[in-house]
């Protein structure tokens, strides 16, 4: 799984959301590496990891690789950070492996118990066979403009370096195969699964929360915080659904104390 390390002390984990790279916490890492050992991985299927050609169920997958890698680097616990579906990722690890990692910071995870959208299109019997086919560099470019748009609270961060990294890794044909793999692997059965153990989740959970957010409501924040046994929220104003790269100072301004208490 490729990754970047950045700074030292106690043992962090930043997870990527959906149609996502590790560049998204290029922001954040700075505030933080001071303090913590960063680790920014790309997921399976996104950025420069691979989806494996064995690819049975898509959240169980990400478990079992982010395991693996912490297994690799002799990191026996850590901390999580994760945004989007790097949230909903970041709760089935702790389901998982409850010893293994005690707190956990969300921003603005994907509200359990609803499916990404994209998966609904990746399954559907003829758009998610041909898709990954018809989207050629021109209409990528735009659909990432159109979610970024959504993203963002302020436009002014949608830069065309910004879509560069974005779009650099669907440029071939086999990638976004690998793309539409996963997205159909996504198991409402798993979803289902987490979102019934949130009450059993022994990790310390800081939800912050972006309050422009487009894509979700704030519905989805009090429904994890209401079953999340110790979970705390707070949130920012005049931010989206990224606030890693809309406000990582204040991100990270609430971060540290959390991430720090014993």
């Amino acid at each position: 799984m490729h990754a970047i390390e950045r700074g030292s002390g106690p043992p962090l984990l930043l997870l990527h959301g959906l149609f996502d790279t590790l560049g998204t916490w290029d922001c954040l890492i700075p505030h933080l590496s001071p303090v913590f050992n960063v680790y920014a991985v790309d997921l399976p299927g996104f950025g420069k990891t691979p989806l494996p050609e064995q690819w049975d169920e898509s959240l169980s997958g990400m478990v079992d690789a982010v395991m693996q890698f912490m297994d690799e680097k002799d990191i026996e616990r850590a901390a999580l950070v994760g945004n989007s579906m790097g949230g909903s990722l970041a709760l089935a690890l702790a389901e998982s492996a409850p010893s293994r990692f005690d707190k956990i910071g969300l921003l603005n995870p994907y509200g359990l118990p609803e499916p990404p959208l994209a998966m609904q299109k990746a399954r559907h019997p003829v758009w998610g066979r041909f898709l990954p086919y018809l989207l050629g560099k021109r209409v990528i470019r735009q659909c990432a403009k159109s979610i970024y748009i959504r993203s963002l609270h302020n436009p002014a961060l949608l830069t065309p370096e910004l879509i560069n990294r974005v779009v650099s890794p669907f440029r071939t044909v086999a990638v976004r195969k690998h793309l539409f793999r996963f997205l159909q692997a996504i198991s409402l059965k798993k979803i289902k699964e987490i979102d019934a153990c949130l009450s059993s989740i022994t990790a310390s959970v800081l939800i912050i929360w972006g309050k422009e957010d487009r894509w979700l409501s704030s519905e989805h924040w009090q429904w994890l915080s209401s079953r999340i046994p110790d979970a705390k929220v707070v949130e920012l104003p005049e931010c989206g659904h990224l606030p890693q790269l809309e406000k990582p100072e204040q991100v990270a301004q609430f971060l540290h104390p959390f991430l720090s208490e014993q």
